[in-house]
């Protein structure tokens, strides 16, 4: 009986792989000689987690115009040994928003991921690679990890308002929600954490914090509850500080 569960284990494995690689060749691989240098600027960086190899590409053109790839191009490629798990093609950026470009975090959120950000085109990603090669695809743009590196909390660069917690310890989505109000700042209390909305008023292109109201994480109903707060409450909390700000870093260029 145990010899017949392993080898239907081994061949739903062999389905799964097979699958993968084929996945993964359907992205368009990077071609050095359509990326001449005197016309893009090709960088590229290797990382390492554990026995996986992650691959940056981006080929930034020096002289931006109305033929594709207007600005950049870009190549994720997750790779274990000779066998390619994953790749991610982004066959051009608009650069909106404020940067654009696969970006990777100079601190990682945890010992078990490697943590990749897309920026642009109204459309943040972050990008967790497992150990075994395996990336999940969340919505993304700034992050920061709390409860002792348990949580990732992800905000969705974009024109609509976003948010995904991911818990790397569990290795699982705990919520994912682009129908939540514009972030404009967070705190901790003694409650747990939470963000204010932003608000516009008198014409300014500048965002506040709307008084009088916040919204709670609630990470064991996994969800955004809201509540309400007074300004005294609100001068009591922390600020929280982003782990990741994608602003810091240069456009459409491999690190």
């Amino acid at each position: 009986m145990k010899t017949g569960c392993s080898a239907l284990r081994l061949a739903i494995l062999t389905v799964i792989f097979g699958l993968t690689q084929l996945a993964a060749q359907e992205a368009p691989a990077f071609n050095p000689r359509a990326y001449p240098s005197a016309k893009y600027q090709v960088t590229r960086t290797s990382h390492i987690l554990g026995g996986v190899t992650i691959q940056i590409i981006h080929a930034k053109k020096r002289k931006p115009n109305g033929s594709p790839p207007s600005y950049c191009r870009a190549w994720v490629e997750v790779s274990r040994g000779e066998n390619l798990l994953r790749r991610i093609h982004y066959s051009d950026f608009e650069p909106v928003g404020f940067s654009y470009g696969v970006f990777v975090p100079a601190k990682q959120p945890s010992e078990d991921y490697f943590a990749l950000v897309k920026e642009g085109d109204y459309d943040g990603h972050l990008l967790l690679v497992d150990r075994e090669g395996v990336v999940t695809d969340l919505l993304g743009g700034f992050f920061f990890v709390i409860a002792g590196g348990r949580f990732i909390v992800s905000e969705y660069l974009s024109d609509e308002s976003g948010l995904a917690v991911f818990d790397l310890k569990a290795h699982r989505l705990l919520m994912q929600s682009t129908e939540i109000p514009d972030i404009q700042n967070w705190y901790k209390d003694g409650a747990g954490y939470f963000f204010t909305e932003s608000e516009w008023s008198n014409g300014s292109p500048y965002p506040h914090e709307k008084p009088n109201v916040a919204y709670r994480l609630d990470l064991s109903g996994r969800k955004v509850v809201k509540i309400s707060m007074g300004p005294q409450q609100l001068k009591s909390a922390a600020r929280v500080e982003h782990d990741f700000d994608p602003r810091k870093s240069a456009d459409c260029v491999s690190r």
